[in-house]
């Protein structure tokens, strides 16, 4: 009996750690980094059991749905996400095994699945064989599901270093939102229906998350020798009578331009048009657009697209060559609109939030461009960069 309550237990996070690990499709994780995610996870749950005993929480309000509300927020979900995401930060933000996007959601569903076993092991070993079968289709599934939303939004504070107290900050408080709302929901005895609403709702933004992060455009990038390798091997067989059908090129070395075509011919269209002096480049599948802007001074511009554009703000970069920018900034680093890169070069985030595009960037950039020259006129002041 004690066997079986225990494949009861195990049987779970097995099946849901394979999946996990399956879904990395570029660079498997070293396993025993990934054990030691669910050893960590394992700690966090007595770290939390000993901080329950410690500091109890006191239920005395007289209302149910405020009792449920406390139990499942403050004795359940905050000291339980609070203590898994401080177990990964300390674990992989730093490591230099955390090198693509989706190794956040691995790691993270590793640490909570690792709570999540040990908390299911007491439980089955408490309350019997019935209790294991209903935790191995909710509970033990909702950890790994707030896992997956704590991942993503860790590997976009990782990768967009821009923007890291904010999806740091995401990374803490949508899982302890979710878990929170659950617990709330099976505390408080609220129908049926709407815990299995909520579940439903869980797996389809958990598997939309992880479908995002584990796609070929969130690949962190593509050695110029794997591209030049692939192309070596299609000029080779050019010479060859009939050459046999050249195997199709794995999706995770195609830059964006190559997956989506229609796409690219759209930017390229969209900036021509408007800018017929642009000059556009694709180089070690890099795609660049140089252009010559005159105001008072000429500009020299440089729009940077990222491997795996897909019409989002962060992926295009205006660097500005001429005047060199990295001057422009040491007058004043309180320029708005500058942000800099991981090498450490400054670029004009000036993409609109809304349908972001080349030529929406460069529009912008030559607004920025017209309110610096009024600034060193002393025209307007710094509060007045304002870029709809």
């Amino acid at each position: 009996m004690i066997l079986i309550l225990l494949i009861l237990s195990l049987l779970p996070t097995a099946l849901i750690l394979f999946y996990i690990y399956r879904k990395d499709k570029y660079e498997q994780e070293p396993l025993g980094l990934l054990l030691k995610a669910f050893g960590l996870g394992a700690l966090s749950a007595i770290c939390v059991i000993i901080f329950s005993s410690i500091i109890p929480i006191e239920l005395n309000t007289g209302n149910h749905f405020v009792n449920s509300f406390i139990t499942a927020f403050f004795a359940a979900a905050i000291p339980e996400e609070l203590c898994k995401f401080l177990f990964l930060y300390w674990l992989i933000w730093e490591n230099q095994n955390f090198s693509e996007r989706f190794d956040g959601i691995i790691y993270a569903v590793f640490v909570s699945l690792g709570f999540a076993t040990l908390e299911n092991i007491l439980f089955v070993f408490g309350y019997g064989f019935g209790t294991g079968i209903v935790r191995a289709i909710t509970a033990v599934p909702a950890h790994a599901l707030f896992g997956v939303a704590m991942g993503y939004y860790f590997s976009y504070a990782k990768f967009l270093p821009e923007y890291k107290n904010k999806y740091i900050t995401l990374s803490l408080c949508v899982p302890i939102a979710l878990h929170g709302v659950y617990d709330f929901i099976v505390f408080s005895d609220i129908l049926v229906l709407v815990f299995i609403g909520f579940v439903v709702f869980l797996w389809v933004q958990g598997f939309k998350k992880i479908k995002k992060m584990s796609s070929d455009f969130y690949f962190q990038g593509i050695p110029a020798n794997e591209v030049l390798e692939y192309l070596d091997m299609q000029s080779d067989n050019v010479s060859v009578p009939n050459p046999p059908p050249l195997p199709p090129i794995p999706s995770y070395l195609r830059n964006w331009q190559e997956v989506t075509p229609q796409l690219f011919e759209n930017e390229k269209h969209a900036i021509l048009e408007k800018y017929s002096d642009a000059l556009l480049e694709t180089s070690d599948g890099l795609v660049t657009v140089g252009l010559v802007a005159n105001g008072n001074y000429q500009w020299l511009l440089h729009l940077t697209y990222a491997r795996n554009y897909r019409k989002q703000k962060a992926q295009l970069r205006i660097y500005v060559i001429e005047p060199n920018l990295n001057e422009l900034v040491a007058i004043s680093n309180e320029i708005p609109y500058i942000k800099t890169d991981l090498s450490g070069q400054y670029y004009l985030d000036v993409a609109p939030q809304n349908q972001p595009s080349g030529a929406s960037a460069i529009d912008n950039a030559l607004l920025w461009i017209d309110m610096f020259e009024k600034w060193v006129n002393e025209e307007i002041e710094l509060n007045e960069f304002i870029i709809n």
